[in-house]
């Protein structure tokens, strides 16, 4: 449920429009078991609270997500079970000039989570991450359609895992990032496909399902290996609010697909609804 309104919001700081953002985004998780390995997320529920705030030195933006289990899941209940967050910066001090477009990235990610038969009964965490590069902001004329990419150093903390099988980390320390913002899609009014993708390597110890199926207890496989890791989460939302005076209130779908993400390996797809509420 991230950078969904950095495009949007990246518009907002082209125009010298000074403004803070605040959403909440609500979804219910669908998942699929056929596609989906040890980070299956059928049957769950995520709120994402997003930030955003240009100012003349860039812009800070920021979210935290939360996982929650249902009642009917063998996951913990009556908490979270997983928490996850980003914060970024763009630095540009040079809007005035022909480089406007062209802004440091600057940004930290982390979290953790935990596992275990309706109650915990262990925890887990998502390695810190520091990222630093440029980002190019791309745009039609009109700023409806809106696009960036990113060029980003990223260094994964590896200390050894809560499986003790090595380190993980990142051999090639780059990744390709792509945020993308269509508004008023198709012509029409309040209908916006937004999202964004990434792209990068790292080193991966991950359960392998069928083979702990098979041994009747978790398998983990060799992390010393190059991992290709890819997840993108395009989301389509449509301004229901307009119809009876609250612009605020939307309804949209994601659909998370991913490739060797967090404690899963190979292909992912969770398609999910949900609500979102502008606060600002």
């Amino acid at each position: 449920m991230r950078k969904t309104y950095l495009i949007v919001c990246a518009m907002m700081m082209a125009l010298s429009v000074s403004a803070v953002d605040l959403d909440l985004q609500i979804f219910y998780d669908f998942g699929s078991i056929n596609t989906a390995c040890a980070n299956q997320r059928t049957n769950r529920m995520t709120t994402t609270l997003e930030f955003f705030h240009p100012d003349n030195w860039g812009s800070t933006f920021a979210f935290v997500d939360f996982d929650y289990a249902l009642s009917n899941t063998d996951d913990p209940q009556n908490s979270p079970i997983a928490a996850y967050w980003e914060i970024s910066r763009a630095l540009n001090f040079w809007k005035n000039t022909k480089a406007k477009d062209l802004s440091v990235h600057v940004e930290y990610n982390g979290g953790f989570g935990v596992y275990g038969y309706q109650k915990p009964e262990g925890g887990y965490g998502v390695n810190n991450t520091a990222l630093v590069g440029l980002e190019y902001f791309l745009h039609t004329p009109n700023f409806k359609n809106t696009f960036t990419l990113q060029l980003l150093f990223k260094y994964i903390a590896n200390p050894y895992n809560m499986y003790n099988q090595g380190h993980s980390g990142n051999q090639v320390p780059l990744q390709f990032t792509c945020v993308w913002a269509c508004k008023d899609l198709f012509k029409a009014n309040g209908l916006t496909f937004c999202g964004f993708l990434d792209i990068w390597g790292e080193k991966l110890c991950v359960k392998d399902r069928i083979a702990s199926e098979a041994a009747g207890h978790a398998v983990y496989t060799d992390p010393t290996k190059q991992s290709f890791v890819f997840i993108t989460e395009p989301q389509l939302w449509y301004s229901i609010g307009q119809w009876f005076k609250c612009p605020n209130l939307c309804i949209g779908t994601e659909i998370e697909l991913s490739y060797n993400f967090a404690t899963g390996t190979g292909f992912m797809c969770n398609p999910c609804l949900g609500i979102r509420w502008n606060f600002l």
